[in-house]
């Protein structure tokens, strides 16, 4: 275990709750966590939550959590991570993407299933469908809200260090957890449950990423 005194800014930290949507996700995507944020210092995160794009301390955006992982980008120059909470900064007060989050394991082995559970995340995922969710990923409408997963990828990206290959805007929660980009740095959370318990899923990454196991 690990407190906030082991974060730097700029690193990220996943997390999953016992709330109802974020068993949805896990099983979507395929992992123990089902949510992403990047913690700015001073016990400060900035997170794409339901009101959109917000900066709260990290107690609160721990809050409910039943299990949070901290990790950081390898080789994460200085001033990537002053980027990095620039660009995050910069995007605070955009709207949250739900069609995004919804349509964003589509892309994935699991696609189907998450397709299939996207009216439980969003109801606007049933009527919008899956073009809608092309569409939403054009790079023309990228910026233009976000969810968790996509700000995280979509700040290192811009910062020149990106943590995850292909579009921020089908990054999912599990990918950032078990990209061989990040160090793992420990667990913040770790409350055993079954929301903190790994739903079936596919492997991903290698032995050298975030924590060297399947999952997030």
């Amino acid at each position: 275990m690990i407190d906030v005194n082991a974060l730097r800014p700029g690193d990220i930290i996943v997390s999953t709750t016992n709330a109802a949507v974020s068993a949805v996700i896990r099983a979507g995507i395929g992992s123990s966590v089902s949510h992403s944020m990047i913690y700015i210092g001073g016990s400060t995160v900035i997170e794409a939550i339901e009101r959109g794009v917000v900066r709260r301390p990290l107690a609160e955006a721990l809050g409910g959590a039943v299990l949070a992982i901290g990790l950081r980008r390898r080789g994460l120059t200085e001033k990537q991570r002053a980027d990095v909470i620039k660009y995050a900064t910069q995007f605070m007060m955009r709207p949250y993407d739900k069609i995004g989050a919804a349509g964003s394991g589509t892309s994935t082995g699991r696609g189907g299933l998450l397709a299939s559970l996207g009216c439980s995340i969003s109801l606007l995922f049933c009527a919008a469908g899956t073009a809608e969710v092309v569409n939403n990923a054009k790079p023309t409408n990228a910026d233009r809200a976000f969810f968790c997963s996509e700000l995280v990828a979509r700040v290192f990206e811009l910062a020149g260090a990106p943590v995850v290959e292909g579009s921020p805007s089908f990054t999912t929660p599990r990918q950032v957890r078990v990209a061989t980009t990040l160090l793992y740095l420990g667990k913040l959370v770790d409350t055993p449950s079954p929301a903190a318990t790994a739903l079936p899923m596919a492997r991903g990454g290698s032995a050298d990423g975030a924590e060297g196991a399947p999952g997030w």
